[in-house]
Formats: C-alpha cells, sequence, structure tokens
C-alpha cells in the first residue's frame, strides 16, 4: 500500500502541492494485484496513486477520481523516487499540462522503473519499503456543455422563463451544474428585458455556505462573450448571484444551441461566527465546524491592545492515533451587515498547523488589528448589536498525514536538504572566484587598451618602471584574451 506521509505546499505562482508517500513491500512483492492510495486533495480535485506491475517493471500513475462527462483537468505532475544515498540519482518523470478526461482519468508511466533496480540501486530499504514523491502544480479544471432550446419556448402568456440546465461535475468535494436562464434572472426574480443570466447552481454540501470563484464563456466565434472573473457567494442552498450579460439568447446561441464554457478555480467552504466582545470578564467561546465536520471553538482575548482570538480544536481526540492532521485556514473580521459586509484578512494569515491525537488542545492565537479600545467604543463598526465580533474562518486545506512523530523516512529527506546545501554552497563559492578572476581580467585589459591608444596618440610613454609593469600586464592581458 500507498501511505501518504508528509505534505508541503511551496509559495509560487503555481500552487505546487509535494505530497509524500511511503511504498510498503507489498507493492513490487504482490504482482497480480494494483495497488492504490487513499484519495488526496489538490487543486479542488480528489485524485489517487496507482501502481501496476507487469514484466518486472514497476508502473505509476496518477488517477483522477472526480472524472464526469464534459468536464477536463489539466495538471503539471512530478514523480520522483527518492535514493537513499543521493539525491542525485533519484529516479523521476513528468508532465506538462496533461490533461485528464473522463475517457482517460488515470495518467502516468507504466514502465518507470525495474523492480530489480529498487534493490540494486538503494532506493528502498531492508523492508522493501520505498518513499515516493508527487509534485503537482497549476490545476486547472474547465467544464464544457451545449444548452438548446426547446421548440416553440416563448409563446403568447407564458408566466414563467424556462430555465435550462447542464449535467452535473464535481469540483472543490461539492456536485455542480449551471443554470441558463434565456429570458434572465430566476423565476422569483422580475424580467430584465429579456437580457440571458447564468446561475452556477451547488447540488450538495449544504452544511456551509461556500466562497467560489470562476469564469465563463458563453458562444463561439464572433458570438462568444466572456464573464471575465467573477468572484461569487454560495449560500447554505447552494445558491449564488450569477452572471447577468448584457446580451439577449438570440445574440450568441446559434440554431437555437448555446455553447457554454467554465473554468472553476477555487471553491472554499467557510464558517462565520459571532463571538463575544462585551460582557463578563471570562467571555464565552463560540462554536463551529469545519467541512470535515471537526468541532471547533473561538473566543476573543482582550487583554492586549489589539484584540485577539484564540482557536481551539475540540475534536482533537478524533485524531486517529499514530496520525497527523494537517489543516490549513484563513480567517476574517467582517465588518458591517449582508450584502454589503466588509471582510479583512487577520495578519499573519492563512495559518496552518499539524494536530495528533491529544486530549485537549492548547489552541492558537490570532492576531487583528482591531485596538480593544475601539471595541469598547459604542460606535464601533465591527461590534453587532450584541456586543459580539463576526468572525469568518475559511478551511482550506485539510490532509490526514501517516505517522505523527519523526521517522526514519525523515532522515532521507533531511540529508537531501543537507547534500544540496553543500552542493550549492559549493557552486556559489566557484562562481565567486570565476568573477574575481574575470574581474581582474577585465582589469588588465582595460589597461592594455589605455596604453595603446596613448602610443597611437604620441604621447610620451610613461616611466620606466611604470612601462615595465604595464608591458607585464599587457602581456599578461595577451595571453589570457588568446586562451579566453
Amino acid at each position: 500500500m500507498a501511505l501518504l506521509y508528509r505534505f508541503a505546499q511551496l509559495p509560487d505562482r503555481g500552487g505546487t502541492r509535494v505530497f509524500s508517500f511511503v511504498v510498503t513491500r507489498s507493492v513490487v512483492r504482490d504482482p497480480e494485484r494494483d495497488v492504490t492510495s487513499k484519495e488526496l486533495v489538490c487543486g479542488f480535485q480528489k485524485w489517487a496513486v496507482a501502481f501496476s506491475r507487469g514484466d518486472k517493471v514497476l508502473g505509476v500513475y496518477l488517477v483522477w477520481r472526480g472524472a464526469a462527462p464534459g468536464l477536463r483537468v489539466y495538471v503539471d505532475f512530478t514523480f520522483t523516487l527518492l535514493n537513499r544515498e543521493h539525491f542525485s540519482v533519484n529516479e523521476g518523470f513528468s508532465g506538462k499540462r496533461v490533461k485528464f478526461t473522463y475517457d482517460a482519468p488515470a495518467q502516468g508511466n507504466r514502465n518507470y522503473i525495474p523492480v530489480s533496480d529498487l534493490y540494486s540501486r538503494n532506493f528502498a530499504d531492508t523492508n522493501g519499503e520505498f518513499q515516493l514523491e508527487l509534485s503537482m502544480a497549476n490545476v486547472r479544471t474547465v467544464f464544457s456543455a451545449e444548452v438548446r432550446l426547446p421548440t416553440g419556448m416563448f409563446t403568447t402568456g407564458q408566466a414563467k422563463p424556462n430555465k435550462l440546465e447542464t449535467t452535473y461535475f464535481t469540483f472543490g468535494g461539492f456536485d455542480w451544474n449551471l443554470a441558463v436562464y434565456p429570458q434572465g434572472n430566476k423565476e422569483d426574480e422580475p424580467r430584465s428585458e429579456g437580457k440571458l443570466s447564468v446561475y452556477l447552481i451547488r447540488l450538495t454540501g449544504f452544511d456551509h455556505p461556500c466562497r467560489v470563484r470562476y469564469s465563463m464563456v458563453l458562444g463561439e466565434g464572433e458570438r462568444r462573450i466572456e464573464s471575465g472573473q467573477i468572484d461569487d457567494l454560495s449560500d447554505a442552498e447552494g445558491r449564488g448571484y450569477g452572471w447577468h450579460t448584457r446580451v439577449r439568447w438570440s445574440d450568441i446561441a446559434h440554431k437555437g444551441m448555446l455553447r457554454v464554457s467554465l473554468e472553476m478555480i477555487e471553491a472554499r467552504t467557510f464558517s462565520e461566527v459571532a463571538v463575544q466582545a462585551l460582557g463578563p470578564t471570562v467571555l464565552p467561546a463560540a462554536p463551529c465546524y469545519d467541512r470535515d465536520k471537526q468541532a471547533w471553538a473561538v473566543r476573543a482575548d482582550l487583554h492586549s491592545d489589539t484584540v485577539r482570538f484564540h482557536l481551539v480544536y475540540k475534536d482533537i481526540h478524533n485524531v486517529p492515533r499514530n496520525h497527523l492532521r494537517y489543516i490549513c485556514w484563513s480567517a476574517y473580521l467582517i465588518r458591517g451587515d449582508d450584502p454589503d459586509a466588509e471582510t479583512i484578512l487577520l495578519p499573519g494569515a492563512p495559518f496552518s498547523r499539524y494536530y495528533s491525537q491529544e486530549a485537549a488542545d492548547e489552541g492558537i492565537i490570532m492576531e487583528t488589528r482591531l485596538g480593544v479600545n475601539e471595541v469598547n467604543d459604542d460606535h464601533c463598526p465591527f461590534l453587532t448589536n450584541k456586543g459580539q465580533l463576526k468572525v469568518r474562518l475559511e478551511w482550506n486545506e485539510s490532509h490526514l498525514l501517516f505517522q505523527a512523530t519523526y521517522h526514519k523516512y525523515d532522515d532521507v529527506c533531511r540529508v537531501h536538504n543537507q547534500q544540496m546545501r553543500r552542493e550549492i554552497a559549493a557552486l556559489q563559492a566557484e562562481n565567486y572566484s570565476l568573477e574575481r578572476q574575470l574581474f581582474s581580467y577585465q582589469k588588465s585589459l582595460a589597461y592594455a587598451q589605455a596604453q595603446q591608444q596613448e602610443e597611437v596618440q604620441g604621447r610620451p610613454p610613461p616611466t620606466t618602471q611604470h612601462s615595465t609593469h604595464a608591458g607585464a600586464l599587457e602581456r599578461s592581458a595577451s595571453t589570457d584574451t588568446e586562451y579566453a
């Protein structure tokens, strides 16, 4: 089996995630059975790593778990086998903008490495276990569909506009589809002069509201219109604000059919908590739940110059034994009421922490820029009528990792780290030496050229001692130029 062992998120533009697996000997000792890891989440899609055996060769695949008709995903990925002796002999393969579709949900290399090389080249340890890294970046999810207008749709006296819907697809752990209103708006809203409207509908997971970001294209060729990037809120019933275009159905449809293309960028669930900030000396904690239905509690701390929030993981005892739960979240302070509420990101966000099974969690302190004196002011714009501060917790990442403590598997990465640091330091020293040597050559050349120009202009030569030194420099420059 393949156990997800460690996780790392790189601060780059591609949103790179690195998943480290410990692969047990059953993968290579049982050629009749393919092995697949548990699901992991990256780019708001679910994935798994699969291994195959054939002709004494090990194959590795990245498998997309959210395949649906009309949906395609593009991703840059790299598989790397970690060598136990030196990072320079790691074995890897990669792909750029690899396309995953409903008909082709798995991509990889069926001839990754001979099984015998795992042992002879020191990838596997004495137990037959080896480490595999999966790096994923630039994950893009695109959904395409065609909606067709039924004949005789706009009949005289029709009370409500009709709605056209696409098939569903999966993103961010939820099922979604698109609802197109050819005459604009929904059934329970007034008409908007027949201008077309499109809504992104969330079909599952109504425990939390969700912040979603996407872009949409309607039509093709000269009839094509683009929405640009849309920030929307999908409420607890799955409804959002939608995209209200300035065109009619007839302006972009072709023969009663409209081509719809949607790129999903992100979908993050969040919890909004009203935290008591005025009242008794010991302020009560406000409960909330993340998308994994794990309990948390938020308490306001007014014993500093600025307001702080104390976040406690109440269900820390539910973390499986010998596992770590990695959780990443962002926190916002909300000013005003919906729909004009303003969200202010707390300093230090996003926050992240590893949790192992404990009797209780000590919690984490989240600072704000809101002064305590401002809270005590009757006109504080952040306070509600009940003396509460509204906080939004946006759940970004959650991964369950095998092995809760330092282990021998960590040695390989630490050894690689030290090896690369030493080689980089050696290269930097060599580069510095070459730069100094180059600078010396450039000075010699410049001095020789200046001497030549003086002789051409008929100026008197320098003193004997200086001339001798200049001649030596000139000869040195001439020789160095020849070999350069």
